[in-house]
């Protein structure tokens, strides 16, 4: 597994920079741009395709880096990995360009609370539609799970995107040592979305976050 902490390693590390990086006025590609030479100079390749999305395109789940300005007020989700002697490893934060509002404090504690709770519930023999449930009941409470539209997490070791799936439908069982993401959203048209990613290792009494 050293070759996989070390890919978490650099993505911490990194993650660290970014608000030095996310100035009002940056282009949602110059901030790529700027992990991308970061994760190179780390000795690693990113993982995946770069995830920037600002104001209303942070409500895309997939919303690629584009030429648009990051304004005041946004909210900006970057989601980010760094692929090191074949370990991936995967991360995602949510900024607020300067003072956040209400609904942007509300839906940002909501989804951090969804992520604990869905964390919590990892342990060996738990079936993965568990955890995602635990998740999706949370947002329910907080009538925000419509606006959740994909599954709490995935494997991943070699590929970004490996078994088990954290999803709905997904029955197996989680085991001992396995490494999974555990990232909720909240998606609102035409407003903006919220996503927090961690990676999480399976251990034999329950859960140990790696990126945090």
């Amino acid at each position: 597994m050293k070759n996989q902490l070390k890919a978490i390693e650099i993505v911490k590390q990194i993650i660290k920079e970014i608000p030095l990086w996310l100035k009002v006025g940056i282009k949602e590609k110059d901030l790529s741009e700027k992990i991308k030479r970061a994760l190179k100079k780390q000795g690693a390749k990113p993982a995946f395709r770069t995830i920037v999305a600002s104001g209303k395109r942070s409500a895309k789940p997939h919303g690629f880096a584009t030429n648009k300005k990051i304004k005041k007020g946004e909210l900006v989700v970057v989601d980010f990995g760094a692929k090191y002697r074949g370990f991936c490893s995967d991360l995602t934060r949510t900024f607020v360009m300067g003072k956040p509002t209400e609904k942007q404090k509300r839906v940002i504690e909501a989804v951090k609370a969804a992520q604990k709770v869905a964390i919590s519930k990892i342990r060996p023999g738990i079936q993965a539609c568990k955890v995602d449930q635990a998740a999706r009941n949370y947002l329910e409470k907080k009538n925000l799970a419509q606006y959740f539209i994909h599954s709490t997490g995935h494997g991943i070791r070699n590929k970004v995107h490996e078994a088990p799936k954290l999803s709905k439908k997904n029955k197996n069982k989680l085991r001992e040592g396995q490494v999974v993401t555990v990232e909720p959203g909240v998606y609102i048209k035409g407003w903006g979305g919220v996503r927090i990613e961690d990676m999480v290792l399976v251990t034999k009494s329950g859960a140990k976050i790696l990126t945090n």
